[in-house]
């Protein structure tokens, strides 16, 4: 019995003759008919009656005619089945990241992704964002995680994995080190430790600063856990993503939201038909869907 054999006798079961059967798959006549005997001859009873100009399912074949669908239905099922571990087996996907893994505590999720898909081998690059763009743009990775602004100039599509927002990083001495928000116009001449003038970071504070018409006092651009030391010396104060404070906490520096707040979400982003388009979209899925 083969699954051709099986999609012959349906066909005449639910037409109303051989003729018809044989042009609904498009082959002649006595090529189906040779096939369903062939069939019977094997389960040894017959399926069709043939006394008549239409072929009807005898008792036999009524019953034949149900356990027939449920096996092409099984067999299309595992064809599809077996297409999908095809496409992910073995497969890698290239990420690219920003430093900021542990920071959302993406790095556990990551861990148990690789652990439940062990077909796909995940090959991660921490990079700054220069290095992050220009090697996405270029197709050395299928997806990239980095802070939403910095996605604004590649096309993508994008998925936000969690929200964050820009924060007032101040000495514990601060005036308004104790207050519950600041806004950046109460802030306007303050001096100011920024984070490196590449960073999607600082871009973001320069067009907050133009917005409120701030002329900025920038006396130093340094990496997050630099400047949070430099604000706890009294050197400045700061502007930085609230998750920095957490992950670089300082007992004499005071993080406090901004008033309107800033908002600095972070994202996944793939090319929408990348040669790993469908395993990018199930990993990314995946992180949606778990993060905390």
């Amino acid at each position: 019995m083969t699954f051709d054999q099986l999609k012959y006798f349906i066909a005449a079961a639910e037409e109303n003759t051989f003729f018809d059967a044989a042009e609904t798959l498009h082959i002649s006549q006595s090529s189906l008919s040779k096939q369903i005997m062939k069939l019977e001859k094997e389960l040894d009873i017959t399926l069709l009656d043939r006394s008549r100009r239409s072929c009807s399912l005898t008792e036999a074949g009524q019953f034949f005619y149900q356990e027939a669908l449920q096996l092409t239905k099984q067999y299309r099922q595992t064809l599809f089945g077996l297409k999908c571990f095809r496409e992910n087996c073995d497969s890698e996907l290239h990420i690219g990241t920003l430093p900021i893994l542990s920071h959302y505590r993406l790095i556990p999720l990551i861990k148990k992704y690789s652990e439940i898909h062990s077909q796909i081998h995940l090959e991660i690059d921490e990079v700054e964002e220069v290095e992050l763009i220009n090697g996405f743009n270029a197709g050395k990775y299928d997806l990239i995680i980095a802070r939403e602004p910095l996605l604004r100039q590649c096309s993508c599509e994008t998925s936000i994995l969690v929200h964050d927002e820009l924060a007032a990083v101040l000495p514990s001495s601060h005036r308004y080190a104790h207050s519950s928000s600041v806004s950046l116009p109460e802030l306007a001449c303050e001096d100011f430790l920024l984070m490196n003038r590449y960073t999607s970071v600082f871009h973001l504070c320069m067009e907050e600063f133009k917005k409120y018409g701030i002329s900025a006092n920038i006396i130093r651009n340094a990496r997050a856990e630099s400047i949070i030391g430099a604000v706890a010396a009294n050197e400045g104060i700061s502007l930085l993503p609230m998750s920095n404070f957490e992950v670089f906490r300082h007992q004499n520096v005071a993080a406090l939201p901004l008033t309107p707040p800033v908002q600095l979400p972070v994202a996944a982003a793939m090319k929408k038909n990348g040669s790993s388009a469908r395993a990018a979209k199930e990993f990314i899925s995946y992180l949606c869907k778990n993060i905390e």
